[in-house]
């Protein structure tokens, strides 16, 4: 199953179209910029719309709901928590995933620990991929999940 999830940060200016925050910062940093050195200290919590294809105005299949945390200072990477919750005529019921992110590898892997309904007690594997980015305001993930176990 491959998906695109798009996230659109709040940075003073629109919040109208923002689909995540920062919600914590170092004390160095502020809620509306990401902080310096790699973001480290930053956490944004996101709800994104999933879509099937690449274009950030196709129909939603589903949210990204969840958070992230820049968590090194020599490094740019995060750590990721969220679920996917779908709510459409293909699939019901959500998805979850947790693991670190290295954003800088053109692919990274992060565990599917969980899902409820069509998913209920997922395992397996997702591989991300950034497909696109605007400056610090908009990024797009590339999601290509496969699960191993599903009840």
């Amino acid at each position: 199953m491959v998906f695109y999830f798009h996230d659109i940060i709040y940075n003073g200016h629109n919040a109208k179209n923002a689909t995540s925050a920062i919600v914590g910062s170092p004390q160095w940093g502020n809620k509306t910029i990401l902080t310096g050195q790699n973001h480290f200290g930053d956490l944004v919590v996101f709800d994104d719309p999933i879509t099937l294809d690449n274009n950030l105005h196709s129909k939603p299949v589903g949210r990204a709901q969840g958070f992230y945390i820049y968590d090194k200072k020599d490094i740019f990477t995060a750590w990721l928590g969220f679920s996917f919750v779908f709510n459409s005529t293909q699939h019901k019921g959500s998805i979850n995933f947790a693991g670190a992110d290295p954003l800088m590898n053109k692919t990274r892997d992060i565990s599917v620990i969980g899902g409820t309904g069509d998913f209920f007690m997922a395992r397996g594997v997702a591989t991300l991929m950034t497909d696109a980015f605007e400056g610090e305001v908009y990024f797009r993930l590339r999601t290509d999940i496969n699960l191993y176990e599903c009840w």
